[in-house]
């Protein structure tokens, strides 16, 4: 039995390293493209209420607002949730941003939709995330939808086979170093990992571990989270393959 246990360092995890190597990526126009992918996958009506969970710094719920939708955004990260706050108020826009874990989400009925965007599902063990995904459908309304983007469960098997068992990315920013190594546990079905950076000569390590599904495995769990009804797809609306780059899910209360 593997004694390794579902971890996550968030501080150290999503950090002013965090801000330093991955947000220059994270730019207006992708959160833009993303939104519209969020509208159109899930088939959100403007106008309608919806819920962004976990939001981050608020990179998609912002953008919602600007289009018409009435959006609360909630997440761990105090830090992250002002600067949420603070770029809506640039934008002109209004969103609800709460302090709120994941595990303790107690809307009622709340959302006509929610999703969860950009790999933010499966940190915590099995028991836990399947009471996380009880509270986003207890958070809609009746027919209300839930759209859920992960990670494929196929998309680093070849780096894995290739690379002595792991996957490895390295992102250089100047004479920095974000190095994440990936090792897949493939009987608990969850990657272990370790991001790596090198800033200013300076060393910093952070583990986390994430759950991968495959599309019957989490078709599965929406049924007994009480979703009547719930299907796959991959990034653009196709059919899910093992060459889909993202496993969609979207889940009908």
């Amino acid at each position: 039995m593997n004694p390794r246990k579902p971890h996550v360092d968030w501080d150290s995890l999503f950090g002013d390293d965090y801000d330093y190597f991955d947000l220059p990526d994270l730019t207006p126009e992708l959160s833009g493209i993303e939104a519209s992918s969020m509208v159109e996958l899930g088939g959100f009506q403007t106008g309608s209420r919806l819920l962004d969970a976990p939001c981050g710094h608020g990179r998609h719920a912002n953008v919602l607002a600007s289009r018409g939708f009435q959006v609360v955004g909630v997440d761990r990260d105090e830090r992250f949730l002002q600067m949420a706050r603070d770029e809506s108020e640039k934008m002109g826009v209004e969103v609800d941003y709460r302090h709120v874990d994941l595990r303790e989400m107690s809307f009622e009925e709340e959302f006509d939709a929610a999703v969860s965007w950009y790999s933010s599902f499966g940190y915590f063990d099995d028991e836990t995330d399947r009471d996380i995904l009880r509270r986003y459908r207890r958070a809609l309304r009746p027919g209300g939808r839930f759209l859920l983007d992960m990670h494929s469960p196929y998309r680093h098997i070849p780096s894995v086979l290739a690379n002595h068992d792991m996957h490895v990315d390295v992102l250089r920013r100047g004479q920095d170093l974000a190095v994440d190594i990936q090792e897949l546990d493939a009987e608990a079905s969850r990657y272990y990992a370790e991001k790596i950076t090198i800033r200013d000569g300076k060393v910093e390590r952070a583990r986390y571990s994430v759950r991968m599904f495959t599309a019957p495995e989490i078709l599965e769990w929406f049924r007994t989270a009480g979703f009547s009804h719930a299907r796959v797809m991959n990034e653009t609306g196709g059919p899910f393959t093992v060459s889909s780059r993202r496993l969609v899910v979207l889940g009908t209360a």
